[in-house]
């Protein structure tokens, strides 16, 4: 069976989409199977970060409505090897209960290393439907006290109900923050209160590979560092960056 996570946040805006994509990608160059479900109903992403685009034809909805098996609703990517993508619903009047939403989950993870869950942001139903399948969490934040305060409050509501969650820092300059003009990775960490997997610094590079459907360039720094959370993940001991180095 495989691994059940749930991507997540408190506020829009702060990259969970981008996380999802990515992390999925760097599990897929590590020899994982990755499933990405985008569970932002109304406003999916994924698809088009991943070259899917207009070639889906079918979605979540369709599952539950019983136009189609699961498996017609899940799409390879063409940038990215190992990776596949099953579409959110186009409308929020479609959006799975949590219950069918933890069933399908559950089923698909026999087929699959690795199934990311892609949530929308805030705490409402959505967000309880996202979670309901999840083993495990990931809240992204960026590198400023709000943020991070609403990541905070996701981090409590994941513990109520007994789903472990680590922090990603995402769009992290370090410039400003070695200058003491941003708040520091300390000071974030800390209001989260969450232990940290990893830091993902402000890459041009991430912009323009999700505008075109296209996976990281390899030799990009963010791609880096995804794969050093993709590892973290995985079990493996590795070591944070020195900011200096980002």
């Amino acid at each position: 069976m495989g691994l059940i996570s749930v991507v997540t946040s408190g506020k829009g805006g702060a990259g969970k989409s981008t996380v999802t994509a990515g992390l999925g990608c760097a599990l897929a160059r590590l020899g994982r199977k990755a499933l990405l479900v985008d569970g932002d109903a109304g406003l999916r992403s994924l698809d088009l970060m991943l070259g899917i685009g207009g070639s889906a034809v079918y979605d979540m909805a369709d599952i539950f409505a019983g136009n189609c098996e699961p498996i017609r609703a899940i799409y390879p990517s063409p940038t990215c090897p190992n990776v596949f993508v099953m579409p959110a619903p186009v409308s929020l009047d479609q959006l799975a209960s949590p219950r069918d939403m933890a069933r399908l989950c559950r089923g698909l993870s026999r087929y699959y290393d690795d199934v990311l869950i892609d949530s929308p942001a805030g705490i409402g139903r959505s967000f309880e439907t996202a979670v309901a399948g999840a083993a495990q969490a990931f809240v992204v934040t960026t590198p400023d006290m709000v943020c991070a305060r609403d990541a905070q409050i996701v981090s409590h509501l994941l513990s109520g109900k007994n789903i472990p969650a680590r922090l990603i820092i995402n769009r992290l300059r370090p410039a400003p923050v070695l200058a003491g003009k941003m708040p520091d990775v300390d000071e974030i960490i800390d209001t989260a209160g969450l232990q940290l997997i990893g830091i993902l610094p402000e890459d041009e590079a991430v912009a323009v590979a999700n505008a075109n459907g296209r996976p990281l360039p390899s030799h990009c720094h963010a791609a880096a560092c995804f794969e050093n959370i993709a590892r973290r993940y995985l079990g493996e001991a590795v070591p944070l960056a020195r900011l200096e180095k980002m």
